[in-house]
């Protein structure tokens, strides 16, 4: 009877562990419309390239992103673009360039 608990004991505890390390991880891979500027929209796929919509133009571009910023490298710009952002909640924050931070939320 004592091995039929303790077995049991340890099956919960198994389990309780598989549920504390199941947390979604966060990640830019999608797409993130503004709340802020009506129109504008990053698609960042899984290999690495994306696009930067607004206002209907579509903007080819290749990233690399490190967790806290993303280098974007525009398909028709010479020089990368480099972002600080941060993902709670469903919402992605960007810094702009001029230090602003404008909020998209995931599609």
């Amino acid at each position: 009877m004592k091995k039929i608990v303790a077995i049991l004991l340890v099956v919960m505890m198994v389990f309780s562990f598989a549920a504390c390390s199941s947390e979604e991880k966060v990640t830019l891979i999608g797409t993130w419309e503004s709340v802020d500027i009506n129109g504008a929209k990053y698609t960042f796929n899984e290999d690495g390239s994306g696009k930067y919509t607004f206002m209907g133009t579509d903007m080819e571009f290749t990233y690399t992103d490190d967790g806290t910023q993303v280098t974007i490298q525009y398909s028709n710009s010479d020089a990368p673009n480099v972002f600080k952002y941060t993902i709670a909640e469903g919402k992605l924050n960007i810094e702009d360039s001029f230090g602003s931070i404008v909020v998209y939320e995931k599609q």
